[in-house]
Parts: structure tokens; C-alpha cells; sequence
């Protein structure tokens, strides 16, 4: 039975990839590295941080995340993240508590891509391991996400529609599951609607735009989790998080608010800023394209043109 399920990693993982993901080019598409949605693609990454402040009626938090991000084959990456946590709650009577939260681990595979259409679909497994401090909130039992990811560019609408072909949209949905039956099992479904100012200049129209006006790209993300079962069944939380994507060939750089849209999201979070600073480590260190299943892999193919 191990010598089958050994087989099948292995074919799975060296299945042939349309065109090599690199940091998140599907076609003429770059896809970002969203604040809250997970990536849809694999990719070579290193989030070097992802500061996240929030203000609720109960105090202040502020997570400073990161995480690294490594291409096994062309279409299946592995995840590994955490944050380190400061919460200082309104109450004088209750203390300040600091601490590392939990390590997550993810595995991702890209079951479908179409360059020509600038569309993939990915699945993967988020496991939650319980190395975090429970001072900070970090859950004392394991906790798995199953979930499915897309996205799709809009670069083959017609012409008298050329100037929403730098729209894109991404997303997640899936379960979150804990080993602790007393915890919540959550839905969760995060949508990211991005339209690149980049692909604008390269596919659609040249508008003349110089640094840094020419690497932005607007970004909208809305985020819903739903209670399955538990405490918090039937309870939804909606927010959105709004905000300006810097990205070139190297690195991302964002900034995005944090607001809630129904009064179940208001009692956990008045409003908060985050921001992400992620690194495309396979141009700036070319050996971390080499992949277990592969070998080497080339330089990171022209993204952002494509015809008008």
C-alpha cells in the first residue's frame, strides 16, 4: 500500500505543467500574492513580513506575519508560515500578552492551467500544528483546511471591452476543521478582484505611466467565514479588505484596510491596516529554482503583454 501511495506522489508531482508557474505568471497574467485569499498559484516566495494591526471594542492587536513558500514541481508547492502576536486588551485589569502563534503547513497543487486563457485551479491542505503560545489565541489542538483555489484573468474579452481586461479575480473556499470537536468548524471564502495597471500599459493602452505608477495594481478582497457547527454556528463574519499592490519582477509590496460589513464582524474588529512584503526569490536567487521534481527550472518568463 506505501509503495502505491509513493507512486502516486510521484506522478502527480512530475505530471507535465503547461508553462512553469513562476511567482504566480499564468500566461500573460501575474497573479499577486493576495493579504487575506490564499495564492492560487505555486510559486518561489518569502514573505518577509506581513504586519497586520486591528482595533476591536476589546483592544489592540498586532501580528507580524511570514512565511516561505517552495516549488517541489512545477505545479505543487509546499507552505510554511507563522506570526508572532502582541495583544493588548482594553481592559486595565487584563495583561498585555506577546508570543509566536501557531505553524502552518501547506501543500498546494495546480490541477488545471490554461496560458491562453489566463485561468488555473489549485487544491490544497492547510495543517495547523500547536507550537504558538495559547496566551496570544494559538488553538492547543491540530486543525486542517481542505480548500480549492482559482483564478482567472480577464485578458479574452473583446475588444469593446479591452479596458477590463487588466480585471482579475482569485479566491479560496473550504473547510477548517480541528481535531477539538468543542472548536468550530468554519466555511471559509476569501475573494480577491485585482485589475493591473501593468497589464494595462503592456496589452491594452500605453497611458505613458512612469515608476512607480506603473507596477500598481488596485486590489479589493472580500472575506467570509461561516460557522458549520459549534459555538459559533450560523454566525457569519464579512469583511472587506481594500488596497494598492506595488509588484515587479522581485518583490510585492501592499498596503490594505480592514473593515467590517456585518454586525457580527463589528464585534471582533472596528477596523484594522494590513501589508505585505513578499520577495520572488526565484529571480532574486536563481538556485531556488531548482525543484526535487524537474531540476532547474528557467528564469521567469515575460508577464503583462499579450495582443490588444
Amino acid at each position: 500500500m506505501r509503495s502505491h501511495l509513493s507512486a502516486v506522489v510521484v506522478l502527480v508531482c512530475c505530471l507535465p505543467a503547461a508553462r512553469a508557474l513562476a511567482h504566480g505568471v499564468v500566461g500573460q497574467r501575474t497573479f499577486i500574492e493576495p493579504f487575506i485569499t490564499e495564492d492560487v498559484t505555486p510559486k518561489n516566495e518569502f514573505v518577509i513580513g506581513r504586519p497586520e494591526w486591528d482595533h476591536s471594542r476589546d483592544g489592540k492587536s498586532l501580528a507580524l506575519g511570514f512565511g516561505l513558500e517552495k516549488k517541489i514541481s512545477d505545479r505543487f508547492s509546499l507552505t510554511f508560515d507563522s506570526e508572532w502576536d502582541d495583544v493588548r486588551p482594553k481592559a486595565h485589569d487584563e495583561p498585555r500578552e506577546t508570543g509566536f502563534n501557531n505553524l502552518g503547513i501547506t501543500g498546494k497543487y495546480a490541477f488545471y492551467v490554461n496560458p491562453a486563457h489566463e485561468a488555473i485551479t489549485s487544491v490544497a491542505l492547510e495543517a495547523t500544528a500547536p507550537t504558538g503560545t495559547t496566551d496570544v489565541g494559538a488553538e492547543r489542538d491540530w486543525s486542517f483546511k481542505p480548500f480549492f483555489l482559482y483564478g482567472k484573468g480577464a485578458g479574452d474579452l473583446p475588444r469593446s471591452l479591452k479596458y477590463l481586461r487588466p480585471l482579475a479575480v482569485q479566491g479560496d473556499a473550504g473547510f477548517e476543521v480541528s481535531i477539538d470537536h468543542d472548536r468550530t468548524t468554519t466555511c471559509v471564502h476569501n475573494i480577491t478582484i485585482q485589475y493591473s495597471i501593468p497589464y494595462l500599459q503592456a496589452s491594452v493602452r500605453d497611458l505613458g505611466l512612469r515608476w512607480p505608477f506603473n507596477s500598481l495594481l488596485p486590489v479589493a478582497e472580500f472575506n467570509f467565514e461561516h460557522g458549520v457547527n459549534g459555538a459559533d454556528a450560523g454566525q457569519s463574519h464579512i469583511t472587506t479588505t481594500p488596497g494598492i499592490v506595488y509588484m515587479d519582477r522581485w518583490v510585492e509590496v501592499g498596503v490594505a484596510g480592514r473593515f467590517p460589513l456585518n454586525s457580527t464582524a463589528h464585534q471582533e474588529l472596528d477596523w484594522g491596516i494590513i501589508g505585505v512584503v513578499d520577495l520572488f526569490i526565484d529571480d532574486l536567487l536563481p538556485w531556488t529554482r531548482w525543484q526535487p521534481f524537474g531540476g532547474m527550472r528557467p528564469p521567469t518568463p515575460p508577464a503583462f503583454g499579450g495582443g490588444t
